[in-house]
């Protein structure tokens, strides 16, 4: 009696399959400018409204000239003045259709008078050094598919393309409403009795990478009309409702009880720790979530629950964080029946790199959200043994992993 049920849970995987089975993504498609456009979704595909270069245009720097001047060899131009018998043509410049070929400026060395010394081995035919047009990029010639997301270069070749405004997939409205009487603001020294809400400030930016917009709302009591309304001025503004907090049992977990009220419950409890009690439920039409208020655990459920929303309506796959094998530093062991997240410090020694596994039930939260790495342990995993090889995943670039 008192022992946690750790049986008979959906897992992730199989909770979200009948989460998204019970709604249907709304996407709305808009138009930003160009220099805006970094990191969001392409709505359609987009091609090409250019021709480049739009006649010609010399490959290298050097000087335009005449093909027919070389027919006979290598001409003498001791007598050659710019403008008449050849002009400055640098790179990707085009220049006057009198001239149709280009000689690079290290074989051609222009005098004080104007004149022109070639080297012996100049060899000029018509469209020597010359790049046709449409020979960097034409009309119609695509650019970027459907759902890619934007980034600094492709900005270059859709500048190239033409492309001043661009279509992409509306960034979906995420409203997140912290829960809990004991929450002061971050910034606000706390009481006795009272804790800083930490998950506003860390969902909000977890939605902004993922590609959503987030709403974040001022934090609500635990007082069931305080939180009635800030639920529905929620439903009423945003794509997709966060509630965060009251998921579980306790005296005040009201979160729960509204949301069973309000609508259709898909999923109460998945297989995943921290984070149990984490709810999926869809009001009006629209997915809802109430995600469980430990830190730990509303990152859990940020990362593989909000990122898999998010990524849903956006019509994008989740991301993935680049991995590493790891030694483990020590034994641990793991809940086999639930997929269960750590937080881990990874160094290097000379044999490779070290897994420190942290523990946020032992004064080390705070190390484990500006940890390194992390570990979600599969379903049927009882733990493992100092000096096991795992996969670890890296939330900081290998180049900042530290020597031990």
């Amino acid at each position: 009696m008192g022992e946690k049920i750790m049986d008979g849970f959906p897992t992730r995987e199989e909770a979200l399959a009948d989460f998204f089975a019970a709604w249907e993504p709304m996407r709305r498609v808009e138009h930003v400018a160009l220099d805006d456009a970094v990191g969001r979704v392409l709505a359609c595909d987009l091609a090409s409204r250019n021709t480049l270069p739009v006649v010609r245009a010399s490959s290298f720097d050097g000087i335009a000239v005449r093909a027919s001047a070389f027919e006979n060899g290598v001409p003498d131009a001791s007598g050659w003045r710019p403008g008449a018998d050849y002009v400055r043509a640098d790179t990707g410049d085009d220049f006057p259709d009198a001239f149709d070929a280009v000689v690079m400026i290290e074989k051609a060395a222009i005098g004080e008078d104007g004149s022109v010394t070639f080297d012996d081995d100049v060899a000029v035919e018509p469209g020597s050094g010359v790049r046709p047009r449409g020979s960097t990029l034409r009309e119609g010639e695509p650019l970027m598919s459907a759902g890619s997301i934007v980034r600094p270069t492709d900005l270059a070749a859709l500048a190239m393309g033409g492309i001043s405004m661009v279509p992409v997939r509306a960034k979906p409205r995420v409203a997140f409403i912290p829960t809990g009487s004991e929450l002061v603001p971050a910034g606000i020294k706390p009481r006795r009795g009272q804790n800083v809400d930490a998950n506003s400030l860390m969902c909000k930016h977890l939605l902004i990478e993922y590609g959503a917009e987030p709403v974040v709302f001022p934090l609500v009591h635990d007082d069931p009309a305080e939180l009635e309304r800030a639920f529905e001025a929620a439903l009423s503004t945003a794509d997709v409702v966060v509630v965060n907090g009251g998921s579980a049992l306790g005296e005040e977990d009201f979160n729960a009880k509204l949301i069973e009220g309000r609508g259709q419950v898909v999923h109460h409890y998945i297989a995943a720790v921290p984070g149990r009690p984490l709810m999926m439920a869809v009001v009006d039409g629209k997915p809802v979530v109430n995600l469980p208020g430990p830190v730990m655990a509303a990152y859990f459920g940020s990362e593989w629950c909000l990122q898999a929303v998010t990524a849903r309506i956006l019509g994008i796959p989740v991301r993935r964080h680049p991995t590493a094998r790891a030694r483990a530093d020590a034994a641990k062991a793991s809940i086999p029946k639930m997929a269960n997240i750590a937080r881990v410090r990874v160094t290097r020694d000379d044999e490779g790199y070290v897994a420190h596994f942290l523990d946020f039930k032992a004064g080390e939260l705070a190390a484990c959200m500006t940890s390194n790495a992390q570990r979600v342990s599969p379903l049927g995993e009882a733990g493992w043994d100092k000096g096991d090889v795992l996969d670890v995943e890296l939330l900081r670039g290998e180049e900042f992993i530290e020597k031990r």
